[in-house]
Formats: C-alpha cells, sequence, structure tokens
C-alpha cells in the first residue's frame, strides 16, 4: 500500500497515457475541422508565408483562429513535415504533463485520499483522454492554464505582500513577468483564456497589489501588439461576432439557453458519463425516465455545495473558474451545442475538485469514511473506464465520413502542383497533401470555374458529417455530377469507390 501511495502518480499517468494511446487513432485528422485548421496555419508559418491558409490555391488570410496553438505546433511541422503522428504525440505530452501540474495544484487543497480520488478522476476521463491524442488546442490551453494557476500558487507568494514592515520584502518582478507571459499565451491559444487574464486583474485589485497588476497589464498589452501584428486583429472575428453583434435581450436570453444547455446533462454526463441515449431509452420504456433527471439533479447539487463549502478565501483559481463559466455562457452561440461539452474540458479538474469538496464533507459524517469515499471513487471510475476501452472497441471515426478515400489515390498518383476541388477544402487537406478548392456555388458555369481556378482533380464524395451518409448533397449529385459524366473527354473518372459513393476525375484542360 505505501508503495503505490509513494508511485501513484507516476502509475496512474502510465494508465492514463496508455488509454490514450489506445484510442490514438480514434478520430480521424480533419474530421474535427478546427485540427486540419490547425495544421494548415502551422505548415504556413513555418514555411514563412504569415498566418495564413495555404491549402487554398490563392492563401486566405487567417482571422478567426488564435495563433497560440498554430506556433506551438511549427517547429515540429518544420523538422516533420506532413508527419502528423508527432503533433498527437505532441498533445499528448502535453495533457500527461497537465496530470502532474493538477496534483500539485491540488494537492495544497485535498489531503489524502480524496486528492488521489481527484487525479483519478481527471486522469481517466475520457473526454480529456479523447482530445489528448488529436491536434486540438485543448491539451495545450489546459497546460499553460495550468502551469500559470500553478507556479503563482507554489512560489507566487514569494513576492506576495505578506510583511506589513516592508511591502517590498521578496518582490521577484521577473516572476510576475513569467506568469503574466504564461497568462498571455493561454489567451492566445484560445480566445477564451482571457477570462485567466481577467481573473487575474481581479486578483491584484482586491488584494491591492498595483504594482504587480501594472506589471502584468504590460505584458498583456505587448503581447496583444505582437499578436495584432500575427495575425492582424486583436480578438479573433468569430468572437467578435458573439460578444459585440447582439443586443441585450439577445445576450440574455443567449446566456439562460446556454444555461439550460448545460444544465440538461452536459456537465453530469462530463464527470461521469453513466448515461446516454441508448440506455435512456432503455429506462424509459420501463419507465424509469426520471432516473437519469435525478442523477444530474444529484450531480449538479453536489457541485455547487463544493463550491460554498470551498474555504472562504479568495484565490485567483477560483475567480479564474467563475470568469470563465461566465464567458462560456454569454459569448458562445447556443445553436453550436455539439461543443458545449469541448468548453467544460478546461475547468474538469475544477468541477471534480468541488465535486469531491462537497463529498468529503457528507462522507465525514460516516465511519471509516476515507474507505467509504475510496469505494465511491472505484465506483465512478468504472464508467470512465467503460467509456474509453468503448472508444477503442468502436472509435468515434467509424461513425464519421472518412475523408482519406479518395484523397490518398490524389496524393499517391498526382503532381505535386495539383489543385484539387473537394467539398471540405480545410479537412481534406492532410489526406489529399494538394491545394484544394471549393465547389462553385449553385448557377456558376462548372466549366468555366474549373479553367479559372486552374483545377486538375474533382473528388465526389459523401459530405463531412456524423453519423456518415453515403448520400451526395444535393447540389453535388443534380448539378455537378451530371456534368462530368456528360462529357468524358474533359473529365476522366481515375478513381472510384462505389462502397462509399466517392469518385475521383481528372480534368483534362488540354482537350
Amino acid at each position: 500500500m505505501n508503495y503505490l501511495k509513494k508511485h501513484f502518480l507516476f502509475i496512474i499517468i502510465i494508465i492514463s497515457g496508455t488509454l490514450a494511446l489506445l484510442r490514438f487513432n480514434s478520430l480521424q485528422i480533419g474530421t474535427s475541422y478546427d485540427d486540419a485548421h490547425y495544421i494548415i496555419l502551422a505548415e504556413s508559418l513555418a514555411s514563412g508565408q504569415g498566418y495564413e491558409l495555404i491549402n487554398f490555391p490563392r492563401p486566405q488570410a487567417e482571422r478567426a483562429f488564435p495563433p497560440g496553438f498554430p506556433l506551438l505546433l511549427t517547429p515540429l511541422t518544420f523538422l516533420f513535415p506532413s508527419n502528423y503522428l508527432i503533433l498527437k504525440i505532441f498533445s499528448l505530452v502535453l495533457w500527461l504533463s497537465s496530470i502532474y501540474l493538477i496534483y500539485k495544484l491540488f494537492s495544497k487543497r485535498l489531503a489524502s485520499p480524496y486528492l488521489e480520488i481527484l487525479i483519478s478522476l481527471v486522469a481517466l476521463n475520457p473526454l480529456l483522454i479523447g482530445t489528448s491524442v488529436t491536434v486540438m488546442s485543448e491539451s495545450a490551453y489546459l497546460f499553460f492554464s495550468l502551469l500559470a494557476l500553478y507556479i503563482f500558487d507554489s512560489v507566487g507568494h514569494a513576492y506576495s505582500v505578506t510583511n506589513s514592515e516592508n511591502k517590498m520584502a521578496g518582490y521577484k518582478p521577473a516572476l510576475l513577468i513569467l506568469i503574466s507571459i504564461l497568462i498571455f499565451y493561454t489567451q492566445l491559444i484560445r480566445t477564451i483564456g482571457i477570462a485567466l487574464f481577467i481573473a487575474f486583474v481581479i486578483y491584484l485589485l482586491f488584494t491591492r497589489r498595483f504594482r504587480e497588476l501594472i506589471i502584468s497589464v504590460i505584458v498583456f498589452l505587448i503581447g496583444t501588439i505582437i499578436q495584432r501584428f500575427i495575425t492582424g486583429s486583436l480578438i479573433s472575428t468569430g468572437y467578435q461576432s458573439q460578444v459585440f453583434n447582439s443586443s441585450i435581450p439577445e445576450k440574455v436570453g443567449q446566456v439562460i439557453s446556454n444555461i439550460i444547455g448545460y444544465y440538461n446533462e452536459v456537465i453530469s454526463s462530463s464527470l461521469i458519463p453513466i448515461f446516454g441515449s441508448r440506455l435512456d431509452s432503455i429506462l424509459e420504456n420501463y419507465d424509469l425516465g426520471f432516473i437519469p433527471f435525478i442523477f444530474n439533479i444529484i450531480i449538479l447539487f453536489l457541485i455547487a455545495f463544493g463550491i460554498f463549502k470551498t474555504k472562504p478565501k479568495l484565490e485567483w483559481l477560483h475567480i479564474y473558474f467563475v470568469i470563465y463559466v461566465c464567458g462560456i455562457l454569454a459569448f458562445w452561440n447556443p445553436n453550436v451545442g455539439s461543443v458545449k461539452a469541448r468548453f467544460l474540458i478546461p475547468i474538469l479538474p475544477f468541477l471534480y475538485f468541488y465535486f469531491l469538496n462537497s463529498i468529503k464533507f457528507f462522507m465525514e459524517k460516516f465511519p471509516q469514511s476515507n474507505r467509504v469515499a475510496i469505494t465511491l471513487a472505484i465506483l465512478i471510475s468504472i464508467p470512465l473506464f467503460v467509456r474509453n476501452i468503448q472508444d477503442v472497441i468502436n472509435p468515434v471515426k467509424n461513425q464519421i465520413t472518412d475523408l482519406s478515400i479518395g484523397a490518398n489515390w490524389v496524393a499517391e498518383n498526382s503532381p505535386a502542383d495539383s489543385i484539387v476541388m473537394v467539398n471540405e477544402p480545410v479537412p481534406a487537406y492532410p489526406h489529399v497533401q494538394r491545394k484544394t478548392i471549393n465547389f462553385p456555388k449553385q448557377n456558376q458555369d462548372l466549366i468555366r470555374y474549373v479553367d479559372n481556378q486552374e483545377i486538375d482533380y474533382i473528388i465526389i464524395s459523401p459530405l463531412l458529417q456524423s453519423p456518415r451518409s453515403l448520400d451526395l448533397d444535393p447540389f453535388i449529385q443534380n448539378e455537378v455530377l451530371p456534368v462530368l459524366e456528360s462529357y468524358p473527354d474533359l473529365f476522366t473518372l481515375v478513381y472510384e469507390n462505389k462502397e462509399h459513393n466517392v469518385f475521383v476525375y481528372q480534368y483534362n484542360s488540354g482537350n
């Protein structure tokens, strides 16, 4: 038992890493869209072409995605061109490092065995493990936000005003500059990271550390100027539209809609994924549909009670949690429900902490409370582990359109300077490895469009969607495909996969 406790952190990191490796190919690159976006931007930076979507024949300036994560990928993209395996490994390393930071950050706030329970639940969480083996920004955001919080938490008091007789005792501006840089870079990875900066400003104001506040703001402003130089904008265009392009009543309605969305089992299923649509249907058949509802209420109550029971001490991480939650409720489009769980990923460790803080309060009423808590933790860990294994057996990619079909053929058989017309130019790029461009709009002359854009190959395939469908887009089926079939001298069928309804045509512009 002593050996297990001594080496617990190492063991749980190995377990989490093993599950991640088993799920390494669970999601095909490009099917998340954002991952292909990051890859293209990193390749653009690595090749010295600026911050642009260079997959298009005429590169497009990027304004929606902040440059933090692509900048992290740039050295790897330069050293290992087109090796996306390395990028996924990098994301995994960030995740495993985050487990260590979570342990250190909460070791001052939870005693054993609750600290070990917290780390176990976080390390086994299928959402966190799943994103750790994708080329997505979640693991990077989690790592840098936790690193900033941990450094301040562990050594921040070295420059805190703790000596009333000498208020500048131990003041270390270099340390504050480092923390401020980490705060800014967190925001540079994902714009919601501004919550970390706002929370830090609030903390410094309430603790009357005005010199530290000035330094932090200066660092952030310098970083913002650099960001403006790289991307041409201070805030992504997507966030601009969500933040500024709505009236106050619309914003209030958006917040209410988001609250309802997260309340409706999103939070509880992200923490303890026991229920799902299939099990819910079975329970409904036996008139037990109220069970998921009751379970959801209990989980939310425990989290809320855990927040209430947290020691009444002004701490940066608790302010950050509140600001972050307010940010995702106020500024994210509630109609895009599929990403609600993704926004919880950076605060899942905090949600588990508050949840366990509440459990600890109630468990102390029982004799041998630690044993009861460990038993409960094992029961909670079972669905987390099972969900990971389910994804190993039946990976998510089996439910989503396969982007590699047809694209791989083009990558292996076409000239390197070919231009390929596809449904999804950005997601298809990592597979086709050629310049990509979208189909023309309706009522445009197809042959003239192909000539003007100097297109060499055309991939006809179903749209990227989940669950996958073999049906072609009506416009492709009714307007594009008939033209290709009507001019066999101009368009030569060079590849077909009838099972997946994918066809590749070569355009013979010289004929």
